[in-house]
């Protein structure tokens, strides 16, 4: 994901941040009590509407600072909710909970940007990558690939630049005292695949929350069970694709506190799992919402249980979520945009005849959920945002005859198209972060070096689903 500055004027600019902030309270705040206190006041339903306005209000105080493709697609999703208000009034439901959809959305993001600088700011997660380096040879490829999905799932993207860093640290130490070292880049790739299966199963990952958001019959901790074991198993073949980084080394000397360090960032994975877990099944509420709960939490206590990461969380509370919303913009503003672009699309297509194609078995489901799972990365490919993609394929398949009867396989084939479509496209974060550290373009990353694990992928992927398919 890529970040947006804050650029504020001399004139105003602190009104503004306080305004900005404040909109981000009341968009978290109205959404988690509209979802924990509807279920037992439903006089609540009206926060839901003001959790909508306010993030509307703050996608538009935003709007001169994101991209461009943001803005397009925040013009958009104002163009279709005209168009379906006056040539499909009967259909404003629909669009209503897309807006909801979207708000969840936003609110999420921002939560999830706010765990950003104490993270960045950790020594842990520095120490636990580099007790990676310190196993054996032949186990080196294996715990890099497993650990990148772990420490992703805090770190994210920045994983793969980390550890490329340590390999490229070790490295040099080697060849300052004549010895063989590590090569760089095939750990930038281990990291690289690593978190690109993180994406499948995390329970706080994007890709995730629009699965578990838009087929309604999904359970999600039964999902996040199999989308768990489905990656590990992918991983585990993907390792005979990636030799190198297990290549002989021998500075394998003990990190100091690596194995406390290792041990605290698996803990802390767990607990965070485990929290959002509790939560979605003790106030039943989405794991978007259970999100919203738990981010901010860690945010606040993890300055407090690592000295390294105090100063980044010194920041009074206002102006904490206000950097959290400038620093994820973008895709709050993409995300609340698609999902009601998303469900536009949708109502278009089912007056088209297309759902009731799909209920009359003209176009079968398994054909649809392996379109998705192929189609998805094509997109990326071509260089199309895979994120809206993945929004209109999930809005309009979620909730249909497809995902009403085989919500498991749906859901498992759009989060390995997710990861997938990352992997495949020369424009996502992680293909021109990597190609930095391979010094390589980022095209040359997607269509070269990784195009094998992209396809090998791919095509586990589809046997898992279809699996998945005919055992649901």
């Amino acid at each position: 994901m890529i970040g947006v500055p804050r650029i504020w004027p001399r004139t105003g600019a602190l009104p503004l941040h306080r305004i900005a902030g404040g909109l981000a309270v009341v968009m978290i705040g109205a959404l988690v009590a509209g979802q924990v206190g509807g279920r037992f006041l439903p006089g609540l339903g009206f926060l839901d509407w003001l959790a909508a306005a306010a993030a509307v209000m703050l996608a538009l105080i935003r709007l001169p600072q994101v991209q461009r493709i943001a803005r397009r697609f925040a013009l958009g999703a104002l163009v279709v909710a005209a168009l379906v208000a006056i040539l499909a009034p009967e259909a404003l439901p629909a669009m209503h909970r897309a807006l909801f959809q979207g708000t969840a959305f936003s609110a999420f993001l921002t939560t999830l940007g706010l765990i950003r600088a104490p993270v960045r700011a950790s020594k842990v997660i520095g120490a636990a990558a580099a007790r990676l380096f310190a196993y054996p040879a032949r186990l080196r490829a294996l715990a890099m690939t497993f650990g990148a999905q772990f420490l992703s799932v805090l770190f994210n993207i920045g994983t793969i630049g980390m550890m490329s860093d340590i390999a490229a640290d070790h490295a040099a130490r080697a060849k300052a005292e004549g010895k063989p070292g590590i090569d760089p880049a095939p750990v930038a790739l281990a990291a690289l695949r690593g978190t690109l299966m993180m994406t499948v199963w995390n329970p706080i990952g994007v890709g995730f929350a629009i699965v578990t958001s838009a087929i309604p019959g999904l359970d999600p901790v039964l999902f996040l069970a199999l989308s768990f074991g489905a990656a590990m198993l992918v991983s585990a073949g993907g390792l005979l694709l990636d030799r190198g980084a297990g290549a002989p080394d021998p500075e394998r000397e003990a990190v100091p506190g690596g194995d406390r360090a290792l041990a605290a960032i698996l803990a802390a994975v767990a607990g965070l799992i485990a929290v959002t877990l509790g939560l979605h099944r003790a106030l039943d509420v989405s794991f978007l919402t259970a999100a919203c709960l738990v981010l901010p939490l860690l945010a606040v206590l993890w300055p407090r249980l690592e000295p390294a990461a105090r100063g980044a969380g010194g920041q009074r509370p206002l102006d904490a979520l206000s950097e959290a919303s400038a620093t994820m913009a973008n895709e709050a503003t993409i995300f609340l945009a698609a999902a009601v672009i998303g469900a536009g699309v949708s109502v278009a297509l089912n007056a088209l005849g297309v759902g009731a194609l799909i209920e009359s078995g003209a176009l079968p489901a398994l054909a649809v959920i392996l379109g998705c799972l192929v189609l998805i990365p094509l997109a990326g490919a071509a260089m199309i945002p895979h994120s809206i993609v993945m929004v209109l394929a999930a809005q309009l398949f979620g909730s249909g005859p497809v995902g009403a009867a085989h919500p498991l396989a749906l859901a498992l084939a759009l989060c390995f198209a997710w990861a997938l479509a990352i992997s495949a496209s020369p424009i996502s974060a992680m293909s021109i972060i990597t190609g930095r550290v391979l010094g390589l373009l980022p095209a040359r990353v997607t269509f070269g070096v990784n195009r094998a694990f992209t396809l090998y992928g791919l095509a586990a992927a589809a046997a898992l689903v279809c699996l998945t398919y005919f055992l649901e």
